[in-house]
């Protein structure tokens, strides 16, 4: 009998655990789509859990109050960031690990690989529930900005790490500058622009698009990559930055 009195819990508990972490994602899922839709004041708890179909005192025992779902769900879109993005950043890294000399085709073929994924990112591939899921994402982002939520904060850091930061390394290695020098910032912002104008209504609409479809993803990625392409592959690095020592100065006098 003592022995049957220990094993039951033992049993039962993956299956606890189980519906506790479903109950989150759940809770968290639906928040994204219902602070998307209604903004963070127009969302109530009340009205969360019976979205969510989870009794009201579950937003309290797993993310503390609602600001703490909000949090949970800014943080929720920045991990499918970096799990969408992680596989290019770590290739930038390692070809271009140690300041080594990599060929311009080679950091070219990355870059286009690079906005590839940003693309499939921003927009879902070509999967229906994918992009349902990608669509709310878009919507709670463009609702937090209009409110001007801090809770974004974290959100901007990991898109920078995982897109900013590898874009502006191979940026940099074609026009031969600093990833950090402002020319190759203003050019990255350039590329990347190119892939999330297509989220706008405008463009949609200009596009006849009322939703995006994975030949819709495919044409914006043949057609991001093809200007990317005429851009890098037939320019040449950018002169570099003229001197500003006490030599200079002096040589620019003599002149004068």
């Amino acid at each position: 009998m003592r022995l049957a009195i220990h094993e039951r819990p033992l049993r039962q508990r993956p299956r606890v655990q189980t519906r506790g972490e479903d109950t989150r994602r759940r809770l968290i899922e639906t928040a994204i789509a219902a602070f998307g839709e209604l903004g963070y004041e127009g969302a109530g708890t009340r009205l969360l859990t019976e979205r969510a179909g989870v009794n009201l005192p579950a937003i309290q025992y797993h993310f503390g109050s609602k600001e703490g779902l909000y949090r949970a769900a800014v943080d929720y879109i920045a991990r499918y960031i970096e799990e969408q993005m992680a596989p290019a950043g770590s290739r930038v890294r390692r070809t271009l690990a140690g300041n080594k000399k990599v060929s311009r085709r080679v950091v070219s073929s990355l870059l286009r690989k690079l906005l590839d994924d940003f693309v499939l990112l921003v927009f879902g591939g070509g999967e229906a529930d994918r992009r349902k899921h990608v669509k709310s994402h878009q919507l709670f982002i463009a609702r937090a900005e209009v409110e001007q939520s801090e809770a974004l904060e974290s959100l901007y850091e990991t898109m920078r790490r995982c897109v900013g930061e590898p874009c502006s390394a191979l940026v940099g290695r074609l026009i031969g500058r600093s990833a950090k020098d402002e020319q190759t910032r203003l050019r990255t912002v350039a590329i990347i622009g190119q892939a999330t104008v297509f989220c706008s209504k405008p463009a949609r609409r200009t596009l006849g698009w009322d939703a995006f479809s994975g030949a819709h993803v495919r044409a914006v990625q043949k057609i991001v990559g093809e200007h990317t392409s005429a851009i890098f592959d037939t320019r040449e690095k950018l002169p570099a930055k003229p001197k500003t020592g006490p030599k200079s100065k002096l040589k620019s006098r003599a002149k004068r």
